[in-house]
């Protein structure tokens, strides 16, 4: 009877202790499966939050280069506004000019009905150019000659340009004739820069009704040289 008892105690212990063995496992597996799960989501959690930066980066570049766009356009608005300003004071400073020109020019000859003209010359250039050429020089030269023959006769200059190209071109242009007429007549024949009054016209458009042939646009671009001598 006492091994008997002593054989139930045994296997009671032992089933008790594995009992107690298996809820262990149990309890492993089930925090070891637990443990998984909340792993898988904080991967899963972490590459949402990574996708996520990336987007919000990639958003912020975008909206970076937007605004770089927008302010280079605003750049180029405010440069073709500036440029449309200078053009605006361009045209009205050569139309300045211009008049100051024909004005400073009536007054010299307010009394030009004294004067008496001796000789008219004109010489041709190239388009878009002012640079003398072989013939124009050979009517130079017979211009220095009749100053030189005349002390008291004074040589009047009037550059044209063709009607093409901008007034703010073409003045200049003009300018640039009458420049190098006056410059051959003073270094190279040894007139007197105080008997030559030159003025740039601008362009010279055709007369009503005529049309721009390449003859006309040829004799456009030229400078009007007249000697004039005071009447006596």
């Amino acid at each position: 009877m006492k091994r008997m008892l002593t054989t139930l105690i045994v296997c009671g212990s032992a089933a008790a202790l594995l009992q107690a063995c298996a809820t262990k496992g149990f309890v492993r597996e089930q925090v070891g499966s637990t443990e998984t799960k909340l792993a898988q989501r904080a991967d899963a959690q972490e590459n949402q939050l990574r996708q996520t930066t990336d987007r919000t980066a990639a958003n912020a570049q975008a909206l970076e280069a937007t605004g770089q766009r927008v302010q280079g356009l605003d750049t180029r608005l405010g440069e073709v506004a500036t440029t449309a300003d200078g053009a605006k004071r361009d045209v009205a400073t050569v139309a300045s000019a211009q008049k100051e020109a024909e004005e400073g020019w009536r007054q010299r000859f307010a009394s030009r009905n004294r004067f008496a003209q001796l000789e008219v010359k004109t010489i041709y250039f190239d388009f878009g150019k002012a640079d003398l050429k072989d013939e124009g020089i050979n009517e130079l030269v017979e211009v220095a000659r009749a100053l030189k023959a005349d002390p008291n006769a004074v040589l009047e200059l009037q550059g044209f340009a063709d009607p093409r190209g901008s007034d703010r071109y073409n003045y200049q242009l003009t300018r640039e004739r009458v420049d190098a007429v006056t410059r051959f007549l003073v270094q190279r024949q040894g007139i007197d820069l105080r008997r030559i009054y030159a003025v740039g016209m601008g362009k010279l458009m055709p007369a009503p009704g005529e049309k721009a042939s390449r003859d006309t646009l040829a004799k456009s671009r030229r400078v009007e040289i007249r000697v004039l001598a005071p009447q006596s």
